[in-house]
């Protein structure tokens, strides 16, 4: 990335512009509001409606994973803003697939699962799976829903040992199905 590369992403960033990497390549998914904090910032294009920083909190949805927090900082004219009511407001939004792809290896027990009546955006029925996550001293356990490939239908059993992801929050847990299960 070259010096006005860096520079007009720095700017970007400042004001609150959309990404148009991610436009182009995220995921699409849903996310419930769960806070909006206005900045100071302001912008306005020649008689356009004036625009307001703001950074959102969200719950983001993507097919066949496990829902999860995410911050977003994004200009909205300000007419706007008085409908996007945290715990009433639902967005569309695009997510930068290589966030599913840092999560940290874990090991996971089934403990139980239930057919959702869902499908993932792969065609897999989604599975509400009881979990135990196996982090030593500090196992826990969680409820995520996750498609399940046909292939891994074999799996779904109680005491079913699986690897998986784990993302920043305890509840962001994914069972990673192509590598079957754990030894």
């Amino acid at each position: 990335m070259g010096f006005f590369d860096q520079l007009a992403d720095s700017f970007r960033s400042a004001v609150g512009s959309v990404d148009n990497d991610l436009l182009t390549t995220g995921i699409l998914g849903r996310a419930d509001l769960l806070a909006v904090d206005l900045s100071g910032t302001t912008m306005q294009f020649g008689n356009g409606l004036v625009e307001r920083k703001c950074t959102f909190s969200l719950q983001v949805y993507l097919d066949g994973e496990t829902p999860y927090p995410a911050t977003c900082v994004q200009r909205v004219q300000e007419i706007y803003i008085p409908q996007l009511v945290p715990g009433q407001t639902a967005l569309a939004v695009r997510v930068d697939p290589a966030i599913l792809e840092n999560g940290t290896d874990a090991a996971v027990v089934l403990v139980a699962n239930q057919p959702m009546g869902l499908t993932s955006s792969a065609g897999d029925p989604v599975q509400a799976l009881t979990l135990t996550v196996d982090k030593g001293a500090e196992s826990y356990q969680v409820q995520v829903g996750n498609g399940v490939p046909n292939s891994a239908l074999p799996l779904l059993f109680p005491g079913s040992k699986l690897h998986a992801k784990i993302g920043d929050g305890p509840n962001d847990v994914v069972v990673d199905w192509a590598k079957g299960a754990r030894a």
